[in-house]
């Protein structure tokens, strides 16, 4: 099961969590989502590797 970790409007940081996250051997799927504020993007990853994933965002200040 995928699971969402992050959703930003900036294409640049969704781009450098992506990396990050490849970096460090976890896959990830980024989708286009709409909400009322328009198009924002979400960043997935199995349900598995959340909490590393997690660490990492906080590790690298993509908060």
């Amino acid at each position: 099961m995928w699971i969402v970790v992050y959703v930003s409007h900036a294409e640049d940081a969704v781009k450098r969590l992506v990396d990050v996250l490849r970096e460090n051997g976890i896959i990830s799927r980024v989708r286009h989502a709409r909400n009322d504020d328009g198009c924002c993007m979400e960043v997935l990853v199995p349900q598995t590797e959340l909490d590393q994933a997690q660490d990492l965002i906080f590790e690298n200040e993509l908060f």
